[in-house]
């Protein structure tokens, strides 16, 4: 299975690689061992309170909410989980109208929004033993950062630890992407035993271009990477 996690399109947002974003449900609509992961701020959502100036959207939150659906119909059935980010939760906030629970609702699949954390057991393939190889995940936008690009781990990182028995965390945000291995001690104790696990830490690329607000506040820029993860059935291995 290939994991397709998105996050940060800020779809509305004059600085929105539309094109290459259309380009890429393209590809995953195309794979058919694709799942895919929202991971909050799929559209930029500009209200008169927000820190973005709303009188630079390229259209309004509703048609932004829209054009969306529209976007992920050809997948709606690929995706597994979703959570709501900080541009959806303004209206939330000031309205209680939650927009990503919308856009789940006209997909047809508000089972798998999780509103602001989701965690993910997927299970496949057979290992040598018969058994499944099993991979747990939580889901969430994130928060914080800074501008060196060690500083987008920070809190995932510390986030994953705090959390038994996960095999990573996925989250965006920052816009720095990244995907990191990640390293931790569990006591075995039905062998009586230390073993070392390995997590991951995978944070979503962006799809804005560079402008507007880095610009204004002398931000450095940020690479766009969009990356999937594989998870094999074989053996519990990721990559």
């Amino acid at each position: 299975m290939t994991l397709y996690p998105i996050a940060d399109v800020h779809y509305g947002a004059q600085e929105c690689m539309e094109k290459e974003f259309r380009a890429y449900i393209k590809a995953i609509e195309q794979d058919n061992h694709a799942a895919v992961i929202l991971a909050g701020d799929l559209i930029n959502n500009g209200i008169k309170s927000s820190v973005t100036n709303c009188y630079d959207e390229t259209c309004t939150p509703k048609q932004q909410k829209y054009d969306m659906v529209d976007f992920l119909m050809p997948i709606k059935d690929k995706i597994i989980c979703g959570a709501r980010g900080n541009h959806e939760y303004r209206v939330t906030k000031e309205s209680s109208f939650d927009i990503m629970e919308d856009i789940f609702r006209e997909l047809g699949i508000v089972q798998c929004y999780a509103k602001d954390m989701g965690f993910l057991k997927i299970s496949l393939g057979e290992k040598p033993n018969k058994k499944q190889a099993t991979y747990m995940f939580a889901v969430a936008h994130g928060n914080g950062g800074g501008q060196l690009l060690g500083s987008g781990l920070n809190k995932p990182d510390a986030m994953q630890i705090t959390i038994e028995g996960i095999d990573g965390i996925i989250s965006g945000h920052t816009h720095k992407p990244a995907k990191v291995p990640s390293g931790r001690l569990i006591f075995d104790s039905h062998n009586n035993n230390i073993i070392r696990g390995k997590t991951m830490i995978f944070v979503c690329t962006s799809w804005l271009d560079y402008g507007d607000y880095p610009e204004r506040m002398l931000l450095r820029p940020t690479a766009f990477n969009p990356d999937t993860i594989r998870l094999d059935g074989k053996t519990k291995q990721w990559s």
